[in-house]
């Protein structure tokens, strides 16, 4: 699951391990900290591993990333993401990217 929210930009996937778990993983620094922070989470532990696609990593238990994913969606305050995220920093250009690419490949 991709998850594109105010808090930031997430990959979430099973863990290989453990399958209680989903592990969560990020690409910019601070959206886990931000988006653990926005839904009143203190005990989880953001991992940085620099060498890895995703270099900031979480795991949480499957109900709570499920809470967290519905907290995201009741959360939404605005008419338009992209005028949400907007801020004219590199993330900014990626999610275009993302948008034009999907709008690509759709018509």
């Amino acid at each position: 699951m991709w998850l594109f929210c105010k808090s930031g930009f997430f990959s979430a996937v099973r863990h290989a391990e453990n399958p209680k778990l989903i592990h969560v993983r990020a690409r910019f620094e601070g959206d886990l900290e931000r988006l653990c922070e926005v839904n009143g989470l203190k005990e989880i532990t953001v991992e940085h591993t620099p060498g890895n696609d995703y270099p900031y990593r979480a795991d949480f238990l499957k109900p709570v990333w499920a809470a967290i994913v519905c907290r995201e969606a009741n959360e939404i305050d605005y008419t338009n993401f992209k005028n949400a995220v907007h801020d004219g920093t590199s993330r900014d250009q990626a999610y275009m990217a993302v948008w034009a690419a999907l709008r690509r490949i759709s018509e």
